[in-house]
């Protein structure tokens, strides 16, 4: 649609008026992400922003009724009617070169302004007179409407209401209604500019196809650029819906059969979602090697018993001995006396 938009417009400008050429240099919108982001700034909060706008367009109906009510004289704009113009130009073509009162030739549209008659023009007669006029001019003056009314005396009854009127609208339409409208875009601009570092974060520390992070795989064998690289590359996968929707049904195998199912029920539960053939292997050679350390310890453990064991054995031994031989010291210490015992018998 938004080429053959591209396309209408360029046969207008062919065939009507080449001023249509110029909508062709809106395309740098599409093309440029943060121009999108600039319009979707406005458009996102549009409800926002109308009501917004609809609330100043209420502020100065009122403004409009009491400027009608008591302010109507003060109401004097000054305008250039077209008539003047219009009236010098011809003075200046009727003009002969020859006059001193002439302007030069170079200055012509300048003596032109210059002379064009400036006349107060009253701008409040009607209600819907009053409230364009505030409309319109109250909303470019960065004072709002008190820049363009008539200067008030000081000595006029209604001259605090006046400066009231001014003031009020001063700070009530200009300050807080028109920044309103200016934060919320500016408020939007920034939400979607944090959504697209975001998003680029996210696309340039996650994998498409698991999920997983790249702090995942810190301190491992596979790096996270290997694994979106090697095990997950997203391309890869497109390649592989590619075959199995431009294969024979007849000759898939069971994985592609079970996959052509699921892409066939739009369902991703065949995707490996926060898992890695590579971190699983490292997860299982890591128990297994934990159950290697604790045979090694557990060997080393036992050799200790064993030697413990044989140590204990021979320390039994020795004293069985040891209590042997102090038996047998006895009976030769208690051998003598018997026998002096048995001669004085």
């Amino acid at each position: 649609m938004y080429d053959i938009f591209l396309l209408l417009v360029s046969i207008i400008g062919l065939f009507m008026h080449p001023f249509f050429y110029s909508a062709l240099l809106f395309d740098v919108v599409k093309r440029e992400e943060t121009l999108q982001n600039v319009i979707n700034s406005v458009t996102k909060n549009l409800r926002s922003i109308l009501l917004t706008f609809l609330f100043a367009a209420i502020l100065v109906y009122v403004f409009a009724i009491l400027g009608y009510v008591l302010f109507q004289d003060d109401f004097l704009l000054d305008t250039t009617p077209i008539s003047a113009g219009l009236t010098a130009a011809q003075e200046v073509d009727s003009c002969d070169a020859g006059e001193a009162s002439c302007p030069a030739s170079g200055g012509i549209m300048s003596g032109i302004l210059d002379d064009a008659d400036t006349i107060k023009e009253r701008s409040c007669d009607t209600l819907s007179l009053c409230f364009l006029t505030i409309l319109n001019q109250g909303l470019r003056n960065g004072g709002g409407i008190g820049d363009v009314l008539r200067p008030p005396s000081n000595t006029e009854p209604l001259y605090l209401i006046r400066v009231l009127y001014d003031m009020v609208f001063y700070f009530l339409v200009i300050i807080i209604v028109l920044n309103l409208i200016f934060g919320v875009i500016i408020d939007t601009f920034a939400d979607l500019r944090s959504e697209k570092q975001t998003k680029e974060e996210v696309i340039k520390n996650s994998c498409f196809i698991c999920g997983l992070e790249r702090r995942a795989f810190d301190n491992k064998n596979v790096t996270f650029e290997e694994h979106i690289r090697t095990e997950h590359n997203m391309w890869h996968y497109l390649y592989f819906i590619v075959l199995i929707k431009v294969k024979d049904p007849t000759e898939f195998t069971g994985p592609e059969s079970y996959v052509h199912l699921m892409v066939k029920n739009r369902c991703l539960d065949w995707f490996p979602r926060l898992r890695a053939i590579s971190l699983a292997v490292e997860e299982v050679e890591g128990e297994q090697n934990e159950l290697k350390t604790l045979h090694a310890q557990l060997e080393v453990t036992q050799g200790i018993i064993s030697n413990l064991s044989v140590q204990l054995s021979h320390l039994r031994d020795q004293m069985t001995e040891q209590r042997k031989l102090k038996q047998r010291m006895g009976l030769l210490q208690s051998g003598p006396s018997l026998a002096n015992l048995t001669d004085r018998h």
